[in-house]
This record gives structure tokens, C-alpha cells and sequence, in this order.
């Protein structure tokens, strides 16, 4: 029988805080392709899905406390340290996240999502370059802040405004930023181009990025200019989504959870 860890109340609720993160209108419009690093409709609902785990058996009761065992599709830690930086540790299957403060900023989002998307590649065992991936990452966390900031029906002169003044200061992040304002554009010229009687849903359409555009990303990641600590390691060939699991007891005091 498989010991479970009894998981910390503050970890769970992280863990559901950042599923409704990735369940927001901003992060099920973003789909778009790199490489080998596809981002889907259903993408960040499956990260999210094994964020949350799945209840695997009868709620217990011990000291007047309740728990029941759940299996996670990953393991979750929330750093010490004051940064607002979140990972992915591909080798231990661990996110790594900043305190709960990073849950209440546009920056702190866009870090937790661009984590999320090396998690979700590796979930779906589609991290077969890991610059493709590192790139999808710094991409999503541009468009996540971007969808959380453009509005549909905004002229061309706000957009570009807005461009602007999200756009990077670092040269090294500016060209991620590029592609990411592109496939903004891209999604405008589409909503308008469809019809009343056939709208646009999220995740319906997937903008794929050029290669000699891609490119030119790799060599910036492979100078070191926007490396980061997230790179994901290369699988085995034929290699299947990873059937990693691991259990724990999750405690069931709602006024601590739902605070």
C-alpha cells in the first residue's frame, strides 16, 4: 500500500487558486503552435485537472480532523524566498511557485502561467525540444498579459498604445513579446473576419509561428541572454505521456480552504 503525505491546507489551496487561474478567458484564448510545442484549447484545463488531482477514496476522520486521499498529476512547492519567479523541475515533476502574493499581480500570473506551460508539454510528453518549449513558456506569459489588458472592441490606435506600453524594456524579452503581439493581431483579424451566425470561441483557431522566427529565438536562449532555471529535459524517443503520480491527504476544513 502507498503511504500518502498529508499535504500542507495553504499548498491545496494554491493548488485551487492556481486551477482557476489557468480556467480564465486570457488563458483559453491562448493557441498557438512553436516547433514541437503545441498550446491547445484543452491545454491549460489538463494542467489544470492534475493541479487539483482526483479523489481516490473515502473522506477519513482523525482528531477532529477530516482528509481525504487524493492523486495529483504534480507536485507543488511554494518557495521560502521573496521572488516572484515560478519553475517547473522537470526531473522531480515539481512546480515550484512564489508566495500567494504573485496570484494578485499581472506579473505574478504570467510567470505562474509560463510554469504551467512546461508542466502541461510535459504532461502531454510533447517537450521534445526543450528551446521550443522554453519558448512557448515566455511566449504564453506575454499573451497572458496582453489578453488580460486588450479588449476586443478597442480601435487600432488603443491597441497599439497598449502594445506599447506593455512591451518589455529588456531587449532579450522583446522579441517573445513581438510574436506574442502578433498572434493578438492575428486573433483580431479573425474575429472580425467571422461571421455573427459563427463567433469565434476560444481555442478555435491556432496561429503558427514561422520558423525562421523561432529560430531566431533559439539562438537568443542558447546565449544565455533570456535562459532561465524552467529548461525542460529531451525524451526518449517514443516516448509517452508521463504516468507520474503521486498520492496525499488532503485536509477538509472549508473556512481554511475557501479563505
Amino acid at each position: 500500500m502507498v503511504a500518502a503525505l498529508i499535504e500542507d491546507p495553504r499548498t491545496t489551496l494554491y493548488r485551487q487558486k492556481l486551477a482557476e487561474l489557468l480556467r480564465r478567458p486570457s488563458c483559453r484564448w491562448i493557441s498557438f503552435a512553436i516547433g514541437t510545442a503545441p498550446i491547445h484549447r484543452s491545454f491549460f484545463e489538463s494542467v489544470a485537472l492534475a493541479l487539483e488531482g482526483q479523489p481516490t477514496g473515502e473522506v477519513q476522520h482523525q482528531s477532529g480532523i477530516s482528509h481525504r486521499q487524493v492523486q495529483y498529476g504534480v507536485r507543488l512547492c511554494i518557495a521560502a524566498s521573496d521572488g516572484d519567479h515560478a519553475s517547473y523541475d522537470v526531473d522531480r515533476d515539481l512546480l515550484i511557485v512564489p508566495a500567494e502574493r504573485a496570484l494578485g499581480t499581472l506579473d505574478g500570473q504570467a510567470t505562474l502561467v509560463s510554469a504551467c506551460v512546461l508542466l502541461g508539454l510535459d504532461l502531454e510528453a510533447r517537450n521534445h525540444q526543450p528551446l521550443d518549449s522554453e519558448c512557448a513558456a515566455h511566449i504564453a506569459g506575454h499573451l497572458y498579459r496582453l489578453y488580460e489588458t486588450v479588449t476586443l472592441d478597442e480601435n487600432d490606435p488603443a491597441l497599439a498604445e497598449k502594445l506599447q506600453r506593455l512591451a518589455p524594456t529588456s531587449p532579450a524579452d522583446k522579441p517573445f513579446f513581438d510574436i506574442a503581439a502578433d498572434i493578438v493581431r492575428h486573433r483580431r483579424a479573425t474575429l472580425r473576419a467571422s461571421t455573427r451566425s459563427d463567433p469565434l470561441q476560444p481555442g478555435s483557431f491556432m496561429r503558427i509561428v514561422r520558423t525562421d522566427r523561432y529560430k531566431g529565438l533559439h539562438d537568443l536562449l542558447l546565449n544565455g541572454a533570456s535562459r532561465s532555471d524552467r529548461t525542460p529535459r529531451r525524451p526518449a524517443p517514443g516516448i509517452f505521456p508521463r504516468a507520474s503520480r503521486f498520492l496525499a491527504l488532503q485536509a477538509l476544513q472549508p473556512a481554511t480552504l475557501r479563505a
